[in-house]
């Protein structure tokens, strides 16, 4: 029998300190990856609140895209029944280490993903059209939330309305996501614009003048810069040219002609966002030699002066290669080869234009030998890659924003 008086085994104290909520969060937790956050949500009730709410999807995302913004999303221009659309990932040197399907990477049952194509990107949300059916959806493929959005028509057929422009954007002043379209019916152009916040669309009819405008256009990739979606004809006219703007606060278009005459030689042009600004690239092909000229502009607004805009030309690239790919905001970019040994992605810097003349300066840069660059992706299988950059291309960061509001799973 215990004797009463005998002493009570001591209890075991902890020496260790719990670090607080905010500095767990602020200091540890959003500098993590996506994907094992989004493991951590098993860790207790309010690691799961936490990493769910809103406030924390955008502190973690202003810490980890700077220096995590080198993947891309490329898709066919074709239709095609299976998959088209394919991720490609590069590190801090641009060195490609992941080329997958899409699909594959992030599996959805979501929507149906066949006969779609991806029209816009933003902070991580994907924003996919379906032609068929009329239909988007704005997807975060990491956590596959999904927000499905019909497309508004008046009465009557499907195929009396088309969707020439399509485009998707972030609005930090209003802290709101919208959905950016031009739409043709009847000899009219249409203005559509979908808020994420509301839910709702709006809708304002142009005048004709436009519709004819809008009829060079077709499904050209937009560029998101300031608030406001640009497009451009992929192949200029030797005459008058223009660049359609929809400014996504304003909900209203912005015409910008282009800076005087385009020669007949300059055969593609495509916008990019670089350094903060809007950038025209102008593509000359050689067929005698097989080399290629991009030319870099970068638009300037001047405020309430008379010539709101001015054209700067900045870096050019002399380069041997099928088609000019993609700008990345650094200045750098990828450039196709395609040949019948093989087909390559090759990296290249461009260089700070010079202070030559214009008239002097194109013939200078003919008679340039072309840049080599760096082969970053290489395959014997002809077009296995190439395709898929012809039907557009997108850079994607993984985020933890959700389409749905406030965090959800």
């Amino acid at each position: 029998m215990m004797n009463a008086s005998s002493p009570k085994k001591s209890e075991h104290v902890s020496t260790y300190n719990t670090l607080p909520d905010h500095v767990i969060e602020e200091h540890i937790l959003t500098r993590l990856a996506v994907k094992p956050l989004l493991r951590f949500k098993c860790v207790s009730s309010g690691w799961l609140s936490m990493i769910s709410s809103t406030k924390f999807a955008k502190k973690h995302f202003e810490l980890w895209f700077p220096s995590h913004d080198q993947n891309l999303i490329v898709q066919e221009d074709r239709e095609t029944e299976e998959e088209d659309k394919y991720l490609l990932s590069f590190d801090e040197n641009y060195n490609l280490n992941e080329y997958t399907k899409l699909m594959n990477k992030y599996p959805t049952v979501r929507f149906n993903t066949l006969n779609t194509r991806v029209v816009g990107s933003c902070n991580g949300l994907l924003c996919v059209y379906n032609q068929d059916i009329m239909r988007m959806y704005v997807w975060n493929p990491v956590t596959n939330h999904c927000r499905d959005i019909f497309v508004p028509m008046a009465r009557g057929k499907w195929d009396d309305y088309q969707l020439r422009c399509i485009g998707f954007g972030y609005v930090s002043s209003i802290d709101d996501y919208k959905i950016g379209c031009l739409m043709v019916h009847n000899k009219t152009l249409i203005i559509l614009v979908f808020s994420l916040k509301t839910g709702f669309w709006i809708q304002k009819p142009k005048i004709d003048l436009y519709y004819e405008l809008l009829l060079t256009f077709e499904y050209e990739n937009p560029a998101f810069v300031g608030d406001t979606l640009y497009w451009i004809p992929q192949h200029l006219n030797e005459d008058e040219n223009y660049i359609i703007g929809l400014d996504l606060v304003e909900e209203d278009m912005v015409i910008i002609p282009l800076f005087g005459r385009i020669p007949g030689d300059w055969v593609i042009a495509k916008l990019f966002r670089m350094e903060g600004c809007l950038a025209l690239c102008l593509i000359q092909n050689y067929t005698d030699n097989e080399k290629s000229i991009c030319h870099v502009w970068k638009m300037k607004e001047h405020g309430d002066e008379e010539d709101r805009v001015s054209w700067q030309k900045v870096l050019s690239l002399n380069y041997i290669g099928t088609d000019f790919n993609y700008l990345f905001e650094t200045g750098k970019c990828l450039v196709s080869q395609l040949s019948y040994q093989s087909h390559r992605l090759i990296l290249h810097e461009l260089s700070k234009v010079s202070s030559s003349k214009p008239e002097q300066e194109q013939e200078q840069e003919r008679q340039k030998p072309p840049d080599e660059g760096t082969i970053v992706w290489e395959s014997v299988d002809r077009g296995s890659l190439f395709n898929y950059f012809l039907g557009g291309t997108f850079g994607y960061s993984e985020s933890l924003i959700s389409p749905l509001g406030e965090n959800e799973d």
